[in-house]
C-alpha cells in the first residue's frame, strides 16, 4: 500500500513524482515498442506473408528450398543489404535532404534554432575579422 502524504506540499511533490515516473515509463515503452518490437514484428509478418503467398506457390523453385528456414536465410541475405543500400541512396541522393529542409522551414522551433545558429556564425565571422586585423603589423 502506498503511504499518503499528510500536507499539501508533500502531496504535490508526490503527485509530480508519480507523473514524472509515469511519463518516463511511457517513453521507455514507446522507444522499445517503436524502435525494436514493431520493427521486428513487422519484418516477421512481412516474411511470413511473402513466404506463404508467393514463395511457396512458385513452381520453378525446387521443393527442398521451400522450407521457411531456408527462405528466411535467403531472404535475410538479400533483403537487409538491399534495404540498407536503398536507405543510403535516399539519405545521400533522395528526399531526405528535402524533408529536413521542409522541417526547418515549417517547425517554429527549428526555425528559431537555425536563426540563432546563423547569428552565431555571423558573430564568429566578425570575431575572426577583428582578430585578423589585430594580427596585421602596423605601418609606421
Amino acid at each position: 500500500m502506498v503511504n499518503k502524504p499528510k500536507n499539501l506540499q508533500k502531496t504535490k511533490k508526490y503527485l509530480r513524482k508519480v507523473i514524472d515516473d509515469g511519463a518516463r515509463l511511457r517513453q521507455y515503452f514507446l522507444r522499445g515498442h517503436g524502435n525494436w518490437f514493431a520493427l521486428m514484428f513487422s519484418l516477421i509478418n512481412f516474411t511470413l506473408i511473402f513466404y506463404n503467398l508467393l514463395f511457396v506457390n512458385l513452381f520453378f523453385i525446387p521443393e527442398f528450398l521451400k522450407s521457411f528456414s531456408i527462405f528466411f536465410i535467403i531472404f535475410g541475405m538479400i533483403y537487409f543489404p538491399m534495404a540498407t543500400v536503398v536507405g543510403w541512396l535516399d539519405f545521400k541522393k533522395g528526399t531526405y535532404r528535402a524533408e529536413q529542409q521542409l522541417t526547418r522551414e515549417i517547425s517554429p522551433i527549428w526555425r528559431e534554432v537555425f536563426s540563432k545558429l546563423e547569428q552565431l556564425a555571423q558573430q564568429n565571422q566578425d570575431v575572426l575579422r577583428t582578430m585578423k586585423s589585430l594580427d596585421k603589423p602596423d605601418k609606421d
